[in-house]
């Protein structure tokens, strides 16, 4: 599929604030998990302008930067990619041990309280990795409901057990936590899905996040999708970057100087710029 990303990021402010520092983790990765993928074509637009600069960081992603030293009152962000995926198995890395550790332990967001030890208990023992993950990530998506606004970007899993509801970066958060608890490696893949025509203005409340699970030499890193039925990710799925949980891979992170409150909005559309793209129906838990 060759698919176009558009996400605007816009920060607003009462009173003026100045010497903003930004890093955007936003420009899809030119590989996948289950998906080969290619970025054919990133521009990131700044107003104010800004001179932008770039780095990887330690796991890989492609990471932008800037300062804005001047006075303002806001800040937009937009973000325009053009990615081709397809569907495919050939996306297996090598992984060495200490690297994979890293992605057994607790993080930030990935707690492994008496609730997540809980769940994770019926499917300890089992040999098979990868059905090991994909039954995981089915009882997630028919225990859990998908419901905005209870969660923020800063809940845990734990918080997340507790309500049984959330949304996509939530359920992520539990199925690694679950998978890691039983000793696999799990990360956490922030990106974007393609919904074809199934919302009336082609637009997405926000991006998307779902997990990599390392199911053994020869198999590699494999998506799954808590969040929909399908479970398993293919080419309707956009990746930007992974980590071991969300503070690892947010899309916007910045600090700025000035007393003025905050407002953000954010908006993002994934459009297909082929003309019979098909129409797909998901089905959020």
């Amino acid at each position: 599929m060759i698919l176009k990303v558009e996400h605007t990021t816009l920060f607003e402010y009462v009173s003026p604030i100045y010497e903003t520092a930004t890093e955007v983790r936003l420009e899809p990765a030119s590989n996948g998990i289950n998906t080969l993928q290619r970025c054919v074509n990133f521009n990131l637009l700044l107003n104010p302008e800004a001179t932008i600069f770039e780095y990887t960081d330690f796991y890989g992603n492609k990471v932008h930067h800037f300062n804005i030293l001047q006075s303002h009152k806001r800040v937009e962000i937009t973000a325009t990619s053009v990615v081709e995926t397809v569907p495919g198995s050939e996306g297996i890395e090598e992984q060495n041990e200490i690297y994979l550790m890293d992605f057994c332990c607790e993080s930030r967001y990935v707690h492994f309280d008496t609730a997540i030890r809980n769940v994770a208990e019926p499917f300890r023992g089992m040999k098979d990795l990868y059905q090991q993950a994909l039954d995981i990530c089915r009882h997630i998506n028919t225990t859990f409901r998908y419901e905005p606004g209870v969660t923020d970007v800063h809940s845990t899993s734990a918080v997340v057990m507790a309500l049984g509801r959330g949304v996509c970066q939530d359920f992520a958060h539990i199925m690694i936590a679950v998978c890691r608890n039983l000793g696999i490696p799990a990360r956490y893949v922030s990106g974007y899905l393609y919904g074809g025509t199934s919302t009336p203005d082609g637009r997405d409340e926000a991006s998307h996040a779902w997990c990599e699970i390392y199911c053994g030499p020869g198999k590699g890193w494999i998506g799954f999708d808590p969040t929909h039925s399908t479970l398993l990710v293919d080419e309707r799925y956009i990746k930007i970057g992974s980590g071991r949980d969300y503070d690892d891979v947010p899309p916007v992170r910045g600090t700025y100087k000035g007393t003025s409150s905050e407002k953000l909005s954010v908006a993002v559309r994934v459009s297909s710029l082929e003309p019979t793209a098909a129409v797909y129906q998901f089905s959020p838990v």
